[in-house]
């Protein structure tokens, strides 16, 4: 009798027993819903190469193994522009970026793309910053001839730009107060690349390469440069990450626009470098601009090209990425 008692039992239970695993099961899987794909480590970006993103506004970086190089202009690189524009023209625009001379950088961590509209956007919102274009009224623009333009900055440069856009009207100040904000917010060192890291990075860790395209050569297809064709239908800046990145994973290395780097310019800054991690403070009061923009010609997207312009300068054609030092 106390068997079968037991056996009623049993199958009286069974069900709720059954329900209660039922209930268990779906729990589990809701909780494997909710699993998200844990961030990459920074430690372990470098390790497998892959992309890192800053934990605040998800700005991606990728490693760039440091090592030695010939920073500068080649003999062969000077027989071609003196060809192209004339002994007096190069004395006065390109003989800076000699002598070709050894350097070594550390390893760091190089934008992967130019800091975009949307990106800085959040960075005014948050701080209420003015930029030296809102603060001064004018922004240099091109229509037919550089000249001032009243109300023009980084809001409204005056041709059209969507969130993805790399940041036009931004100066020196401007693009230095973007990195010690980000530091802060993110708890990691941002900061502009010195020349002779940015020239490293275009060569694809020093290579001997002419442009930072993804083939080391230029074509319409690879960069954003003066005029239109192939690939290349923007008449000013084109969205980040429109052309093939270089080797290393970075966009618009040559073209697209200007970026700002720390040193200070003088044009004979290469003859006082150090040989590992050199950078120029004194001689001054511009500062260096690399990479060529979607107004120059294909001299002046080069590697090896310099420019400068004052701290306060904001144009269409500048602009700036980030580094993160390790």
């Amino acid at each position: 009798m106390k068997g079968k008692w037991l056996l009623i039992l049993f199958f009286l239970i069974l069900p709720a027993l059954l329900h209660a695993s039922m209930i268990n099961e779906w729990w589990l899987w809701e909780e494997e819903e909710e699993v998200r794909p844990r961030p990459v480590k920074i430690e372990e970006a470098q390790q497998l190469g892959k992309v890192w993103k800053d934990p605040y506004l998800g700005m991606e970086f990728v490693w760039v193994p440091g090592g030695c190089y010939e920073m500068g202009q080649s003999d062969e690189d000077k027989k071609w522009l003196i060809r192209r524009v004339g002994k007096s023209k190069y004395n006065k625009y390109y003989a800076h970026e000699k002598p070709m001379h050894e350097v070594c950088v550390d390893g760091f961590w190089m934008g992967r793309y130019e800091v975009m509209v949307r990106q800085f956007r959040r960075f005014v919102a948050e701080t209420g910053y003015k930029t030296d274009a809102e603060k001064g009224g004018y922004c240099w623009i091109w229509d037919g001839g550089w000249k001032k333009k009243r109300g023009a900055n980084w809001r409204d440069p005056k041709f059209s730009q969507d969130e993805n856009h790399p940041v036009v009207c931004v100066s020196w100040n401007d693009a230095v107060a973007f990195a010690e904000w980000l530091s802060k917010k993110s708890g990691y060192f941002f900061r502009l690349p010195t020349e002779a890291e940015w020239e490293y990075a275009c060569r694809n860790g020093g290579k001997k390469l002419k442009y930072g395209t993804s083939t080391g050569d230029l074509s319409h297809d690879l960069a954003n440069y003066w005029e239109k064709g192939g690939r290349d239908k923007w008449k000013y800046t084109a969205p980040v990450g429109s052309f093939p990145p270089n080797e290393l994973g970075l966009y618009d290395m040559s073209g697209n626009v200007w970026e700002w780097c720390e040193d200070v310019y003088s044009s004979d800054a290469y003859k006082h470098h150090n040989r590992n991690n050199p950078i120029h403070t004194g001689g001054g009061s511009s500062r260096v601009v690399r990479g060529g923009c979607w107004f120059n010609l294909p001299r002046g997207l080069r590697c090896a090209n310099r420019n400068y312009d004052l701290p306060s300068r904001r144009s269409l054609y500048l602009g700036f990425r980030l580094l993160l030092q390790k």
